[in-house]
């Protein structure tokens, strides 16, 4: 895995404390976060609104990516996929939703099936969640 600086090198986004400090926390987990958990992870040290264009800056980036959700947070994951770039996200692939620990991971493995959608139609993104309980919830 990247460094946080790494990660802003190879994305041509501007070092700042923040940042390296956003990036160490995607880092750290291995499932997508909220704003409210990232602001969470960060203890306080930076108020909401640069968080918030910050995580904004990452995915105009791409950096980081949405992941579509039952509720009404947004939540945000790392890219895997190196070609992701300026407003153009080439990594889809699947999300799963546990309903128990109510986290959500990235299927990175697993892409979307290409869908053939209906005349006159055209997809911008596409997303699909799933929802079940994860290996370490499953008793």
């Amino acid at each position: 895995m990247s460094t946080p600086l790494q990660l802003l090198k190879k994305h041509k986004i501007r070092n700042t404390a923040i940042r390296r400090a956003i990036l160490q926390v995607f880092i750290q987990k291995d499932y997508a976060l909220s704003h409210a958990q990232i602001e969470k992870a960060l203890d306080g040290q930076f108020d909401r609104v640069t968080l918030y264009r910050n995580l904004k800056t990452f995915e105009q980036n791409g950096l980081i990516h949405r992941i579509a959700s039952e509720q009404e947070s947004i939540q945000y994951a790392l890219c895997q996929d190196s070609n992701c770039q300026n407003h153009k996200h080439s990594d889809d692939h699947l999300h799963f939703r546990c309903t128990k620990c109510e986290r959500t991971f990235c299927l990175n493995h697993n892409p979307i099936p290409n869908i053939e959608l209906p005349q006159g139609f055209t997809a911008q993104e596409q997303q699909i969640l799933l929802i079940g309980q994860c290996p370490n919830c499953q008793d």
